[in-house]
């Protein structure tokens, strides 16, 4: 476990507030994502790169985020759900479905980064493990097309709260950068072998 995750599983503990916990974390995401855009770039061509350096990508851009993420909108779903939970629009399975979506792709990932990112970066790129990795990306997508019908297409209801609101708003950052972690894997990463 890097550094990174066990900080902010140290604050996500220490906190009895997961909506404070999510308050703090927006200026910390947009500071990363500022300084990831200038390390990483938005605009390099991956294609043209090394496998090594879009791995570093991955992990340090996406899989370090997820972890984050889903830890953040767990709690944060707890805490909307205690104040909304006799709303007849509120998904009460929502929680239930971000957490085994965060067991599914804590698997997944722990597969990449032990399994199938070394052999990558050794030059190999086994048909096994990948096509394993892109059925697992395919059962990813489908978790993602429950979690929009869940939230209404990213839509809370018209009396919903300000946290439900951001909670909504967290769960489409999730969707667009899961998408794009996907697509990074699957069109690029194992393609160059």
């Amino acid at each position: 476990m890097s550094a990174r995750t066990e900080t902010s599983n140290d604050i996500a503990s220490e906190s009895a507030n997961a909506i404070d916990l999510v308050n703090e974390d927006n200026s910390t995401t947009k500071q990363h994502t500022h300084i990831g855009q200038a390390i990483s770039g938005n605009n390099i061509n991956w294609e043209a790169q090394l496998p090594i350096k879009l791995i570093a990508h991955i992990i340090d851009n996406f899989h370090e985020k997820h972890r984050m993420q889903f830890q953040q909108l767990i709690q944060l779903t707890k805490a909307v759900k205690l104040k909304n939970t006799d709303h007849a629009d509120y998904p009460h399975h929502l929680e239930s479905h971000l957490s085994q979506m965060k067991y599914e792709l804590e698997e997944h990932m722990m597969k990449e980064e032990a399994i199938l990112f070394p052999m990558i970066m050794k030059g190999y790129y086994p048909s096994g493990p990948i096509s394993v990795m892109e059925a697992e990306h395919l059962e990813h997508e489908k978790a993602l097309e429950k979690l929009t019908t869940l939230t209404n297409k990213f839509t809370p209801p018209h009396d919903a709260d300000e946290d439900w609101q951001r909670l909504y708003a967290k769960i489409h950052e999730l969707y667009n950068d899961l998408n794009e972690h996907i697509h990074l894997e699957n069109n690029i990463l194992f393609m160059q072998g």
